[in-house]
């Protein structure tokens, strides 16, 4: 259910989801819960930069799978 509200929140700047949108990412692992929500980051104001700051939070946290996808999707640095 989350997954199907966090975009309109998103879409729209409502604030008051913030906490619970942040939590949602770091929480949930599942890309195809994921990808349209730091999609829909990347497309307002402010939010690529949010993105990032979630994503570095949540990011130990997800699958090596997963990290991929993000890591290319977000600009984020390749591994050494």
């Amino acid at each position: 259910m989350l997954a199907a509200w966090f975009p309109h929140t998103i879409a729209a700047s409502y604030s008051p989801a913030d906490e619970a949108l942040q939590q949602f990412l770091i929480r949930v692992g599942r890309r195809k819960f994921l990808v349209p929500l730091y999609k829909g980051l990347l497309a307002v104001p402010g939010g690529p930069e949010r993105a990032r700051r979630i994503y570095a939070q949540a990011r130990p946290n997800y699958h090596a799978v997963a990290t991929v996808t993000f890591d290319a999707l977000l600009g984020y640095p390749a591994e050494a």
